[in-house]
């Protein structure tokens, strides 16, 4: 199950990875272009947007109990985009108007997400990520029961009959205590 949740979840990883950094990069054009830092709120807004999607990437390539899936299918689809995009440069057009996309074309031209698709891939290669987390023995009713009541139970050295615990939780002090 947390395969099928994993590649669902790297399917909607990608779009959120371009279409974020897509919508991030005239802003930055913008700021850049009026001589503007990201102290203002345009810049702070742009820059916490980024922060959100470096987030999400990071989550996906750090978590080990997540499925490799996830990060897998999201660099595959990256890597997916890119060489469409360089294939055949006219299916961009036929794309809905999404915010982010016109920023998202521009990068794909660069080829930006080439690297990062490549680095959201490699964790699918690596075996120890699909391995499930280990149980530890766990123990049945029966073991649990044997264990409980022991045969071969040793009374402490030293303790006489006669001397243990009265029903009344106080200890008695000889055979003639009573």
């Amino acid at each position: 199950m947390r395969h099928l949740v994993g590649f669902l979840v790297g399917l909607a990883l990608a779009p959120v990875v371009a279409l974020g950094t897509g919508w991030v990069l005239p802003r930055f054009v913008d700021l850049n272009a009026a001589g503007r830092s990201f102290t203002t709120t345009g810049g702070l807004v742009s820059l916490g947007a980024l922060a959100v999607v470096a987030l999400l990437v990071g989550l996906a390539l750090a978590l080990p109990r997540l499925t490799p899936l996830l990060p897998g299918v999201a660099g595959l689809t990256l890597v997916a985009l890119t060489a469409a995009h360089h294939l055949r440069p006219d299916l961009a057009e036929r794309a809905p108007a999404l915010p982010g996309l016109e920023g998202a074309v521009t990068l794909l031209e660069l080829g930006a997400y080439l690297p990062l698709g490549l680095a959201l891939f490699l964790p699918m290669l690596v075996p120890a990520r699909w391995a499930g987390r280990e149980r530890g023995h766990e123990v049945t009713e029966e073991e649990y029961f044997d264990g409980l009541y022991d045969e071969d139970y040793e009374e402490p050295r030293g303790a006489r009959p006669g001397t243990g615990p009265a029903p009344g939780g106080h200890h008695r002090r000889g055979a003639g205590a009573d």
